[in-house]
């Protein structure tokens, strides 16, 4: 794991190993400029000794490769791992708002962030989540590093090709459901009109069931519905049936990479583009095994450079905006200041190292975990550390 180095005024410079940090530390030639990524600043010079360096990106739903190379070395690595629960912490947000609006009796309703000019081009919170995730890791690599060439592996998607391999021509333009009324019809002939639950005594009125249920996250797309008999459907609600699940292929991760890649290179407009069949056989060229950080350092123009250690990168909130609850007899903890001490920080507690969970009764204390223990104890014991 090497230092990040910025010199007197703020500009990237090539990275240096920890011994040589400490040395400059120790001497007083520089002063540390950030913790997470530790990063040091020079009090002397004022350009400094740089390369050519570029920045490979492997662009992902779950998980991004980061690396960044010199002509002779790789001299960072990483997986970022992206955030999957937007959803449902919006969903927790919304169920505390409308409970507190359930009490304003007399509050007129608002709805100016229903408008067509406020929603236009505006993407949903998760996928933007995403697409700011992208763009953060990239610019803060840019000012810890003296990047000259970004590289992005970006995908574009055929979800008409992947709900059925055999489209072709026209059939782009009508899709499965042309010629019917609404989808409902569609499922109902594609399914002969007959309860595919596989089990006797079927009434015969047809209802169209939702493989994976609207609250959880299930579409209204064709893949995602089937056709049950109202007795059936009915009993299967009530818990009193159940029946083998039909496999159901969610297309979402494929749409929020299209959108990540449209964003992306809009961006960064001088950014290069670069497809996953070139980086498999660059990969397989050069005998490199298949994993996010590999196809970024693939992605980058790697073949025998000198490796950096892999690191893990997690993303983590910078404020939690959900209305709290109101517990009986209690004010609201309602945080009014950003402490010095966040979730994920390297806090020393008695000599030990542990990692921050977060604060409670107001800043006065701190929850963090001692190895897989959890503890909390008072913050005058409690110091911050790299």
């Amino acid at each position: 794991m090497r230092v990040f180095v910025i010199n007197k005024h703020g500009e990237a410079l090539m990275p240096c190993k920890p011994r040589k940090a400490k040395i400059l530390l120790r001497e007083g030639k520089a002063s540390v400029a950030k913790r997470n990524p530790f990063t040091i600043q020079l009090k002397y010079g004022s350009t400094g000794y740089k390369q050519d360096l570029t920045l490979g990106v492997d662009t992902g739903h779950s998980e991004v490769g980061i690396s960044v190379i010199s002509e002779t070395k790789e001299v960072f690595s990483a997986v970022a791992k992206m955030r999957n629960d937007i959803s449902d912490k919006i969903a927790t947000r919304k169920m505390y708002r409308r409970q507190k609006r359930n009490k304003l009796r007399y509050r007129a309703p608002r709805f100016l962030n229903r408008s067509a000019s406020t929603r236009k081009g505006r993407l949903a919170p998760s996928v933007q989540w995403k697409v700011d995730a992208h763009i953060k890791l990239i610019n803060q690599l840019k000012s810890l590093l003296p990047i000259t060439k970004l590289v992005l592996e970006t995908g574009t998607f055929d979800m008409a090709k992947m709900n059925n391999p055999d489209i072709t021509n026209e059939q782009y333009q009508q899709g499965v459901q042309y010629g019917f009324e609404n989808v409902k019809a569609y499922v109902l002939a594609r399914d002969g009109y007959k309860c595919q639950c596989k089990k006797s005594g079927c009434s015969e009125q047809l209802h169209v069931h939702h493989i994976v249920f609207k609250s959880q996250g299930g579409s209204d797309a064709p893949s995602n519905l089937i056709t049950l008999c109202k007795k059936h459907h009915d009993a299967l609600h009530k818990g009193k049936i159940t029946f083998k699940k039909v496999k159901y292929n969610s297309l979402k991760s494929a749409t929020t990479m299209n959108v990540i890649r449209a964003r992306l290179l809009d961006f960064f407009p001088d950014a290069i583009e670069t497809f996953g069949y070139i980086t498999k056989a660059n990969r397989y060229n050069h005998g490199i095994e298949k994993s996010h950080s590999n196809d970024a350092f693939v992605i980058a123009g790697g073949s025998t450079q000198l490796r950096e250690s892999e690191l893990n990168i997690s993303f983590k909130r910078k404020n939690n905006r959900s209305l709290q609850k109101n517990r009986n007899g209690f004010a609201p903890s309602i945080r009014k200041q950003r402490y010095g001490i966040q979730p994920q920080d390297i806090i020393e507690w008695n000599g030990v190292k542990c990692i921050a969970k977060g604060m409670q009764n107001k800043g006065t204390y701190l929850a963090f975990m001692k190895g897989s223990k959890r503890l909390v104890k008072n913050i005058k014991t409690i110091k911050p550390t790299q």
